[in-house]
């Protein structure tokens, strides 16, 4: 096993609590008259306000002991900033004050970007690269672009949004003037649904605020006056009410009755250990029966080891290559091993769930084999006792395991924890060109429907800063590779390979059951000429060929329906017919990608990697639901 996987205590790793605030505003020309110190004090205000409840989280969090979702490290507090003159460099100022660190978000490559600076601009612009605040500086390089230097400011003020939790903008509430002006970020930003608040040039407080019935983001809520200088007001309740909504899971899971879907479910996963192998053999045994060149051992593989070592190479090399080092390790702490963990848990339950299933159909089956053979030995009441006993130690063993299985959760486990590593494992893709895959959990206006899995994933994705690096051409192209090799090509390789087995493994039971009926209507044919023969005076024949014909003829119909059963179960045809459909869709994308890869643009690449991970997603939607209603059933 992998080192950094033996380190770790389990599958869970506790993300840190962390708030990523952002800033846009105006520049210079358009504070001229304006009391900036006035604008600090009310960025500094908002700033320590967000940091006070964040903390209180923590506190929250902290007291909870061993069942606490977040580590107890202290809380990442920080602030994306482009650190341009004016309202940048004011908050990011107080932000410097207030205890947080700094994510710099640079529209051009540094050199390029100090011309926008001059005098002692240009010293204080120089020296925030050297300030201990400063956790990362991801430089935009986009070459020529049709609207110049505004197509890098507003390519930097998407960047941004998509590192915060909570928008800190200094604007005049007057429609944009320009490509990337604060207005036009502002807007994005509450059509994302990312917590707004407003610092007008007077030095007034507002918050975005929309109601739960809204419908439309921009034109259903309303700016309302903020006041964090007094005691608690609805409108400051409010705000703290979103952050610990975006931040921290629902209620109920600090609560004392907690409901499965989300307390249940996360204190399940904290208590994980790894699964390098599993003795629940009986989906292997399947396959090996039913289909060509499988390997079967008693013991299975759950390929930790291997998934340790070999996957996310290209993602490892593309990564250094962006960031150094550094990137390459925070990926691998922050998301990769959480990757592993969650797919070695969907791996482990998906061999308890469907052996156990294929376990309690055949021995069904078995158990009335077994009850039926007392027919052979009527004269023996020893011989039919024992029949008797193994009849009901088998059904006893379909009892205990679907007791065990219902208790276990297997099934719900397995689709939970495959659910969690397909939501992890594309995020890689949009962090190698800088970007966060986060989307708010901000409904329109009312509580979010999170689960634990929604929620562990945003924390987990939300400690991972934007890398120190130039984001280029050659930095596009390279989360493109990494698309195509480790994203789309793999997917296309297992979903080839899972339809053609899953449909041959489906033809062959289908085939296997058609057998047993032939041979219950064949059993009963030589039945009746058995009888003929005993009317004629064959009195052997029928002795003889009674009890196997009564044997025949009860068993091999049950034979059938517990092939039937594990189709049922399985729905081997719907999930081959998905993967067909999934290959269709992934080699558009493929094509899609491969014609981008040659002059790619930071727009096109974000919205065909966008497209990827719907396009995963909408797989993980079906497959889910095809699973969902598959219930672990006795056999009988």
């Amino acid at each position: 096993m992998e080192p950094m996987v033996e380190q770790l205590k389990g599958p869970y790793i506790a993300p840190r609590l962390t708030l990523r605030v952002g800033v846009t505003g105006h520049r210079p020309h358009k504070l001229e008259g304006v009391d900036t110190s006035r604008l600090h004090a009310r960025a500094s205000e908002v700033l320590h306000y967000l940091s006070s409840v964040t903390r209180s989280l923590q506190e929250k969090n902290d007291a909870l002991g061993g069942a606490a979702p977040f580590s107890p490290e202290s809380p990442d507090l920080r602030l994306a900033t482009s650190i341009a003159e004016g309202a940048d460099q004011i908050v990011t100022d107080a932000a410097v004050d207030a205890g947080y660190n700094l994510n710099l978000i640079l529209p051009f490559p540094r050199a390029s970007y100090a011309q926008d600076f001059e005098g002692a601009a240009l010293e204080k612009f120089q020296r925030t690269f050297d300030h201990n605040a400063v956790q990362s500086c991801t430089e935009l390089d986009l070459g020529d672009m049709p609207d110049g230097r505004n197509d890098g400011y507003l390519a930097a003020g998407h960047l941004m949004l998509a590192h915060s939790d909570v928008l800190v903008a200094i604007w005049d509430q007057k429609a944009a003037d320009g490509l990337g002006g604060s207005a036009e970020i502002v807007n994005d930003a509450r059509q994302r649904g990312i917590i707004t608040v407003l610092i007008t040039l007077e030095g007034e407080l507002k918050l975005w605020k929309v109601p739960d019935t809204a419908v439309d983001l921009l034109e259903d809520g309303e700016w309302q006056a903020l006041n964090l200088s007094s005691e608690a007001t609805p409108v400051s309740l409010a705000l703290a009410e979103q952050i610990e909504e975006h931040l921290a899971l629902p209620e109920q899971v600090y609560s004392a009755h907690d409901t499965p879907s989300f307390a249940a479910g996360l204190r399940r996963f904290k208590g994980e250990k790894f699964h390098p192998h599993c003795w629940a053999f009986g989906y292997n045994l399947l396959r090996w029966a039913f289909l060509p060149e499988r390997r079967f051992s008693l013991q299975v593989d759950n390929g930790l080891t291997r998934e340790c070592q070999q996957a996310w190479i290209e993602t490892h090399q593309a990564a250094e290559n962006i960031g150094g080092a550094t990137f390459r390790n925070h990926l691998d702490l922050h998301l990769r091993a959480r990757w592993l963990g969650a797919d070695n848990l969907a791996i482990h339950y998906s061999h308890l769930f469907r052996s156990a299933y294929i376990a309690n159909f055949t021995l069904a089956a078995v158990a009335v084999l077994v009850g039926l053979l007392a027919v052979f030995f009527w004269e023996s009441k020893a011989a039919k006792a024992i029949c008797v006993l193994v009849e009901l130690i088998i059904i006893g063993t379909i009892l205990m395991t679907t007791w065990l299985g219902h208790r276990g959760q297997w099934r719900d486990r397995w689709l939970d924890y495959r659910s969690l590593a397909e939501a992890l494992r594309p995020a890689r893709l949009p962090l190698l060109m800088g970007s966060s895959p986060i989307r708010p959990s901000n409904n329109i206006g009312g509580t979010p429907t999170q689960t634990w899995i929604a929620w562990y994933v945003r924390a987990s994705l939300r400690g991972i800063t934007p890398p120190t690096a130039v984001i280029d051409q050659c930095a596009l192209q390279a989360a493109i590779d990494v698309t195509l090799s480790e994203e789309i090509d793999s997917q296309l390789s297992y979903h080839r390979e899972n339809a053609g087995l899953l449909h041959l493994l489906d033809h062959r039971l289908e085939r296997a059951a058609e057998v047993a009926l032939w041979a219950t209507i064949a059993s009963g044919t030589v039945y009746l000429l058995a009888f003929a023969l005993y009317v004629q005076g064959w009195q052997l024949a029928a002795d003889f060929y009674k009890p196997l014909a009564t044997l025949l003829g009860a068993t091999l119909p049950v034979v059938g329906a517990a092939i039937f059963g594990i189709r049922a179960t399985g729905d081997f045809r719907s999930s081959a017919q998905q993967s067909l459909r999934m290959v269709s869709e992934l080699e558009q994308l493929a094509r899609s990608l491969k014609a981008r890869r040659g002059s790619p643009d930071r727009q096109s690449v974000r919205r065909l990697l966008g497209q990827v991970s719907l396009t995963l997603s909408d797989d993980l939607r079906i497959w889910r639901l095809i699973y969902s209603e598959r219930e672990l059933t006795p056999g009988f």
